[in-house]
């Protein structure tokens, strides 16, 4: 059953396994220097830990029974956002910076107005 057809070569007596990573050792090293000069952000994100942090106080205040305040703290906190997007360099907005500056300005500005607008016109509770 182990039979080789004749005409066919016989394998090698020792495998050898070519090793194509080695000319590559420098290049993936400077490859991965220069990526990480040129990545974007601060190295502590912080504009979005800020921004998360302030929508997680918020949601905890609306948790507590307190729905009007949290939910203009949440609104808030939109707006901070808008306005760190705007003002920061795209280098120091770090992870706020999902598309082109207009378009998340643009989004950022109409979810902010949208949910001010909402939260102040939520009935006080009776």
């Amino acid at each position: 059953m182990n039979e080789i057809p004749p005409g066919t070569p016989s394998p090698p007596s020792e495998l050898v396994v070519p090793d194509f990573t080695a000319d590559r050792a420098e290049e993936d090293v400077a490859a991965s220097a220069v990526a990480a000069q040129d990545a974007g952000g601060p190295p502590f994100q912080w504009p979005l830990v800020l921004v998360l942090t302030g929508l997680l106080v918020s949601l905890l205040i609306v948790a507590t029974d307190h729905f009007r305040r949290g939910s203009v703290l949440f609104a808030a906190v939109v707006v901070f956002a808008f306005f760190l997007r705007a003002f920061l360099p795209d280098r120091d907005a770090g992870w706020l910076a999902v598309r082109s500056r207009r378009v998340d300005l643009l989004c950022l500005g109409f979810l902010g107005v949208t949910l001010v607008v909402f939260s102040l016109i939520v009935p006080p509770p009776s």
